[in-house]
């Protein structure tokens, strides 16, 4: 099976099996950019987190370049140029569901931190103001109607750990059926209806040219000024210069941010300066579970493809 694999900083027991089956070169591409620039147009296959490919990369491989194996759900076009890697027939494949449970667990861990003001008073307790009484008085989530936009993985585990919560669903997915939402104890609903109705909107949608900007003005002009969004998907779901406006208003009651369009942020990137955001980098499926199982089924993804075989979950087909 010839060919270099280009991978980040991986477990080390998925670096010694891929290592038993082709060349590992091993690149941290945020600490080393310059020698990821270097090696990803030298390799046969890429295993990508967060290292960007490039219609650049796929160009100077000529040819070379097999497969891009994503080890997590996510496959954006500000990652992974994916009209490129479709013209030059590139394989790209990602991980459906590996980090669903993570990233579940986590949209009920910042909608607890926002309804009771956690993370705000945690940072009082630390700075020696014992402030308990109405400021930091928050609501519970029992009976709140919880909006969920976009029903696959993700959102249906999302669905499944409200009913636990005593929530209301609310759903807006076009490409599921209705047997599925009402299986799940909710309501399929309108985008407008749902952001007007919910207490707690999560988005839980891939970044495209359909979804891009997906969530502006006109749906936080809707929305209870006692809500709160989150977003865990993607970035540019959410126009982040509408949402810095809508939170400096005080038009809803906060947010939970854990993507960003440009990830990390400017320095001077007015969400980090707003009290009612609470901020995490990118931590929905970063569990040790969910990143080793994302690792090794990319790993075998890449051995699939450079054994001559496809892949089990394709995004972009390459050559056969």
């Amino acid at each position: 099976m010839p060919g270099r694999v280009l991978v980040e900083k991986f477990s080390p027991k998925v670096i010694a099996w891929l290592g038993e089956r082709a060349e590992v070169v091993v690149v941290d591409p945020w600490a080393e950019p310059d020698r990821w620039e270097k090696e990803a147009p030298q390799v046969a296959a890429v295993i990508s987190r967060k290292g960007r490919i490039t219609r650049k990369h796929i160009e100077d491989s000529r040819g070379r370049l097999k497969i891009v194996a994503r080890t997590g759900v996510g496959v954006d076009v500000s990652r992974i140029d994916v009209d490129a890697a479709r013209e030059h027939k590139v394989w790209v494949t990602n991980m459906p569901g590996v980090n669903a449970a993570a990233v579940a667990e986590l949209v009920f861990g910042q909608m607890i931190a926002l309804a009771r003001h956690t993370h705000l008073a945690n940072t009082e307790v630390k700075a020696h103001r014992w402030a308990a009484g109405p400021r930091f008085q928050g609501s519970e989530l029992a009976g709140k109607t919880l909006g969920i936009v976009g029903m696959g993985n993700i959102g249906t585990r999302v669905a499944l750990r409200a009913r636990a919560f005593e929530m209301q669903l609310l759903i807006c997915d076009p490409y599921i059926p209705a047997s599925h939402v009402t299986a799940l104890g909710g309501r399929w609903v309108g985008l407008g209806e749902l952001f007007a109705q919910s207490d707690f909107v999560t988005l839980h949608l891939p970044f495209n040219k359909e979804t891009r900007h997906m969530v502006s003005t006109k749906q936080f002009a809707l929305m209870k000024k006692s809500a709160f969004l989150l977003n865990l998907a993607r970035g540019g779901v959410v126009d982040e210069q509408a949402l810095v406006e809508c939170l400096r208003e005080k038009r809803i009651a906060g947010a939970a941010i854990d993507v960003m369009e440009t990830e990390p942020p400017g320095k001077d990137h007015p969400l980090l300066a707003l009290d009612n955001v609470l901020m995490t980098p990118h931590l929905g499926g970063s569990t040790r579970e969910s990143q080793e199982n994302g690792e090794w089924g990319a790993a075998q993804e890449v051995v699939r493809v450079l054994q001559g075989e496809a892949p089990q979950n394709p995004v972009i087909e390459g050559k056969r």
